[in-house]
Protein backbone atom coordinates (compact mmCIF):
# COMPACT_ATOMS: atom_id res chain seq x y z
CA UNK A 1 0.00 0.00 0.00
CA UNK A 2 1.88 3.31 -1.28
CA UNK A 3 0.29 6.61 0.19
CA UNK A 4 -0.71 7.60 -3.28
CA UNK A 5 -3.32 4.86 -3.15
CA UNK A 6 -4.08 4.75 0.37
CA UNK A 7 -4.70 9.01 -0.26
CA UNK A 8 -6.95 8.35 -2.77
CA UNK A 9 -9.12 5.78 -1.47
CA UNK A 10 -9.97 7.48 1.57
CA UNK A 11 -10.03 10.96 0.20
CA UNK A 12 -12.72 8.95 -2.36
CA UNK A 13 -14.26 7.03 0.45
CA UNK A 14 -16.98 4.76 -1.04
CA UNK A 15 -18.77 5.12 1.83
CA UNK A 16 -19.06 8.75 1.89
CA UNK A 17 -20.27 8.59 -1.88
CA UNK A 18 -22.80 5.81 -1.21
CA UNK A 19 -24.62 8.54 1.52
CA UNK A 20 -24.30 11.20 -0.75
CA UNK A 21 -25.55 9.09 -4.04
CA UNK A 22 -28.31 7.17 -2.33
CA UNK A 23 -30.35 8.41 0.34
CA UNK A 24 -32.10 5.29 0.93
CA UNK A 25 -29.04 3.08 1.62
CA UNK A 26 -28.33 2.05 5.49
CA UNK A 27 -24.91 3.82 6.47
CA UNK A 28 -23.41 4.88 9.72
CA UNK A 29 -21.91 7.47 7.95
CA UNK A 30 -24.67 9.36 6.82
CA UNK A 31 -24.95 11.47 10.23
CA UNK A 32 -21.36 13.08 9.32
CA UNK A 33 -21.53 13.08 5.31
CA UNK A 34 -24.77 14.73 5.49
CA UNK A 35 -23.67 17.41 7.91
CA UNK A 36 -22.16 19.30 5.17
CA UNK A 37 -25.51 19.67 3.59
CA UNK A 38 -23.62 19.41 -0.18
CA UNK A 39 -25.73 20.98 -3.01
CA UNK A 40 -23.25 18.61 -5.24
CA UNK A 41 -21.20 15.50 -4.72
CA UNK A 42 -18.82 17.61 -6.34
CA UNK A 43 -18.74 20.41 -4.06
CA UNK A 44 -17.92 17.89 -1.17
CA UNK A 45 -15.60 18.33 0.90
CA UNK A 46 -13.09 15.17 1.32
CA UNK A 47 -12.44 12.83 3.69
CA UNK A 48 -9.51 13.88 5.07
CA UNK A 49 -6.68 11.66 5.31
CA UNK A 50 -3.87 13.35 7.19
CA UNK A 51 -1.97 16.45 6.83
CA UNK A 52 1.87 16.49 6.33
CA UNK A 53 4.03 13.84 4.87
CA UNK A 54 3.36 10.85 7.17
CA UNK A 55 5.25 8.56 5.61
CA UNK A 56 8.91 10.78 6.85
CA UNK A 57 7.39 12.69 9.98
CA UNK A 58 8.52 10.97 13.40
CA UNK A 59 5.72 12.52 15.37
CA UNK A 60 1.63 11.68 14.74
CA UNK A 61 -1.11 13.12 15.66
CA UNK A 62 -4.51 11.13 16.03
CA UNK A 63 -7.65 12.84 17.16
CA UNK A 64 -11.24 12.20 16.75
CA UNK A 65 -12.05 14.01 13.26
CA UNK A 66 -11.24 17.11 11.28
CA UNK A 67 -13.58 20.35 11.75
CA UNK A 68 -14.80 22.19 8.86
CA UNK A 69 -14.33 25.86 8.21
CA UNK A 70 -16.66 27.45 5.69
CA UNK A 71 -14.02 29.70 4.16
CA UNK A 72 -10.81 27.57 3.98
CA UNK A 73 -9.22 26.70 0.46
CA UNK A 74 -9.74 22.99 1.06
CA UNK A 75 -10.08 19.75 -1.98
CA UNK A 76 -13.50 19.30 -3.06
CA UNK A 77 -14.38 16.20 -5.29
CA UNK A 78 -13.89 18.41 -8.20
CA UNK A 79 -10.21 18.93 -7.48
CA UNK A 80 -7.86 17.23 -9.52
CA UNK A 81 -5.82 13.91 -7.83
CA UNK A 82 -2.59 16.18 -8.37
CA UNK A 83 -4.13 18.71 -6.53
CA UNK A 84 -5.51 16.91 -3.66
CA UNK A 85 -2.24 14.77 -3.07
CA UNK A 86 -0.81 18.10 -3.18
CA UNK A 87 -2.42 19.64 -0.32
CA UNK A 88 -2.48 16.90 1.98
CA UNK A 89 1.16 15.80 1.43
CA UNK A 90 2.04 19.23 1.50
CA UNK A 91 -0.40 21.15 3.68
CA UNK A 92 2.00 22.70 6.02
CA UNK A 93 4.82 23.69 3.07
CA UNK A 94 6.25 22.74 0.20
CA UNK A 95 3.35 22.10 -2.10
CA UNK A 96 2.59 24.40 -4.76
CA UNK A 97 0.82 26.95 -2.69
CA UNK A 98 1.07 28.26 0.95
CA UNK A 99 -2.40 26.26 2.04
CA UNK A 100 -0.81 26.85 5.68
CA UNK A 101 0.91 29.42 7.02
CA UNK A 102 3.11 29.20 9.72
CA UNK A 103 1.51 25.76 10.80
CA UNK A 104 -1.67 27.64 12.36
CA UNK A 105 -3.42 29.59 9.42
CA UNK A 106 -5.46 28.37 6.76
CA UNK A 107 -5.40 29.81 3.43
CA UNK A 108 -9.38 31.34 3.03
CA UNK A 109 -11.43 31.21 -0.21
CA UNK A 110 -10.88 35.40 -0.78
CA UNK A 111 -6.57 34.66 -0.53
CA UNK A 112 -6.16 35.48 2.78
CA UNK A 113 -5.15 33.99 6.38
CA UNK A 114 -7.06 33.01 8.69
CA UNK A 115 -6.52 33.80 12.60
CA UNK A 116 -4.12 30.56 14.06
CA UNK A 117 -5.72 27.51 14.78
CA UNK A 118 -5.69 26.65 18.64
CA UNK A 119 -5.63 23.26 17.85
CA UNK A 120 -2.78 23.35 15.21
CA UNK A 121 -0.76 26.18 17.52
CA UNK A 122 -1.41 23.54 20.79
CA UNK A 123 -0.20 20.72 18.05
CA UNK A 124 3.00 22.77 17.34
CA UNK A 125 3.93 22.98 20.62
CA UNK A 126 3.66 19.41 21.86
CA UNK A 127 6.09 18.89 19.12
CA UNK A 128 8.26 21.31 20.31
CA UNK A 129 8.02 19.93 23.94
CA UNK A 130 8.81 16.38 22.48
CA UNK A 131 11.64 17.51 20.47
CA UNK A 132 13.30 20.19 22.35
CA UNK A 133 13.46 22.59 19.49
CA UNK A 134 11.92 24.15 16.82
CA UNK A 135 10.00 22.28 14.76
CA UNK A 136 8.69 22.27 10.91
CA UNK A 137 4.67 21.78 10.66
CA UNK A 138 4.43 18.55 8.09
CA UNK A 139 7.72 17.00 8.46
CA UNK A 140 8.63 17.42 12.11
CA UNK A 141 4.99 15.84 12.58
CA UNK A 142 1.75 14.96 10.58
CA UNK A 143 -1.65 14.71 11.69
CA UNK A 144 -4.37 12.20 11.23
CA UNK A 145 -7.72 11.41 12.74
CA UNK A 146 -10.00 8.06 13.32
CA UNK A 147 -12.97 9.68 11.52
CA UNK A 148 -11.80 11.61 8.39
CA UNK A 149 -15.17 13.07 7.21
CA UNK A 150 -15.50 16.83 8.60
CA UNK A 151 -17.95 18.09 10.81
CA UNK A 152 -18.31 20.27 13.94
CA UNK A 153 -18.20 19.09 17.92
CA UNK A 154 -17.30 15.54 17.00
CA UNK A 155 -21.28 15.53 15.02
CA UNK A 156 -21.91 11.94 13.51
CA UNK A 157 -18.37 11.19 14.90
CA UNK A 158 -19.83 8.39 17.23
CA UNK A 159 -22.02 6.54 14.80
CA UNK A 160 -19.29 6.69 12.08
CA UNK A 161 -16.36 6.06 14.21
CA UNK A 162 -16.45 2.11 14.19
CA UNK A 163 -16.28 1.76 10.13
CA UNK A 164 -14.11 4.73 9.76
CA UNK A 165 -11.84 2.56 11.90
CA UNK A 166 -12.04 -0.51 10.59
CA UNK A 167 -11.62 0.65 7.21
CA UNK A 168 -8.79 2.34 7.31
CA UNK A 169 -6.92 3.43 11.01
CA UNK A 170 -4.46 0.26 11.20
CA UNK A 171 -2.95 0.97 7.50
CA UNK A 172 -2.69 4.96 8.09
CA UNK A 173 -0.56 3.97 10.97
CA UNK A 174 0.98 1.28 8.86
CA UNK A 175 2.32 3.57 6.04
CA UNK A 176 2.99 6.52 8.79
CA UNK A 177 6.48 5.96 10.18
CA UNK A 178 6.22 7.81 13.34
CA UNK A 179 8.10 6.36 16.09
CA UNK A 180 5.59 8.50 18.41
CA UNK A 181 1.58 8.52 18.30
CA UNK A 182 0.21 11.37 20.26
CA UNK A 183 -3.47 10.59 20.95
CA UNK A 184 -5.24 13.44 21.18
CA UNK A 185 -9.10 13.25 23.42
CA UNK A 186 -10.81 11.44 24.89
CA UNK A 187 -12.76 9.12 21.92
CA UNK A 188 -9.59 8.75 20.16
CA UNK A 189 -7.91 7.20 23.09
CA UNK A 190 -10.59 4.99 23.87
CA UNK A 191 -10.36 3.47 20.02
CA UNK A 192 -6.43 3.13 20.47
CA UNK A 193 -6.43 1.77 23.34
CA UNK A 194 -9.18 -0.88 22.29
CA UNK A 195 -7.32 -1.48 19.55
CA UNK A 196 -3.90 -2.08 20.65
CA UNK A 197 -4.70 -3.76 23.80
CA UNK A 198 -3.48 -0.87 25.66
CA UNK A 199 -4.72 -0.74 29.55
CA UNK A 200 -6.70 2.71 29.89
CA UNK A 201 -5.09 3.97 32.75
CA UNK A 202 -1.91 4.18 30.97
CA UNK A 203 -0.50 7.36 29.44
CA UNK A 204 2.41 5.63 27.64
CA UNK A 205 2.29 2.26 25.63
CA UNK A 206 4.65 -0.38 25.83
CA UNK A 207 6.86 -0.44 22.25
CA UNK A 208 4.33 -1.85 19.58
CA UNK A 209 5.01 -2.90 16.30
CA UNK A 210 2.89 -1.74 13.74
CA UNK A 211 3.80 -2.05 10.03
CA UNK A 212 7.33 -3.34 10.89
CA UNK A 213 8.12 -0.42 12.70
CA UNK A 214 7.96 0.21 16.73
CA UNK A 215 5.45 2.48 18.04
CA UNK A 216 4.86 4.37 21.38
CA UNK A 217 1.32 5.84 21.81
CA UNK A 218 0.34 8.52 24.55
CA UNK A 219 -2.44 10.25 25.44
CA UNK A 220 -2.99 13.89 26.45
CA UNK A 221 -6.19 15.37 26.70
CA UNK A 222 -7.88 17.36 23.64
CA UNK A 223 -5.86 20.92 23.05
CA UNK A 224 -9.67 22.66 23.53
CA UNK A 225 -9.86 20.67 26.47
CA UNK A 226 -10.07 22.46 29.78
CA UNK A 227 -6.82 21.65 32.46
CA UNK A 228 -3.40 20.96 32.27
CA UNK A 229 -2.30 19.69 28.50
CA UNK A 230 0.92 19.57 28.39
CA UNK A 231 2.98 16.56 28.23
CA UNK A 232 5.26 17.93 31.28
CA UNK A 233 2.11 18.41 33.27
CA UNK A 234 0.10 14.96 32.19
CA UNK A 235 3.00 12.52 31.99
CA UNK A 236 6.07 11.50 34.69
CA UNK A 237 9.18 12.75 33.78
CA UNK A 238 11.04 9.05 33.20
CA UNK A 239 7.67 9.14 30.53
CA UNK A 240 8.34 12.06 28.91
CA UNK A 241 12.17 10.70 28.79
CA UNK A 242 11.49 7.44 27.11
CA UNK A 243 9.33 9.73 24.23
CA UNK A 244 12.47 12.22 24.03
CA UNK A 245 14.65 9.54 23.43
CA UNK A 246 12.66 7.17 20.67
CA UNK A 247 12.78 10.47 18.81
CA UNK A 248 16.17 11.20 18.85
CA UNK A 249 17.02 7.49 17.67
CA UNK A 250 15.33 8.31 14.47
CA UNK A 251 17.24 11.42 13.95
Amino acid sequence: MTDKTLLDEIVNCSHAQQCLGDSSAENPCRAIVEYQNTLSLQKFQVPEPWSGQIEKAPILFLSSNPSIGGDEVYPTWDWSSREVHDYFNHRFGGGDKTWILDGTKSLRTDGTYSRATQFWAAVRQRAIELLQRDVIPGFDYALTEIVHCKSRNESGVEQAQEQCVQTYLRRILELAKARVIVVLGARARQVIQREFEIPPEKLLSESIEIGGNQRLFTFLPHPNARGERSFAKCLQNDELERLRAALRQNQ
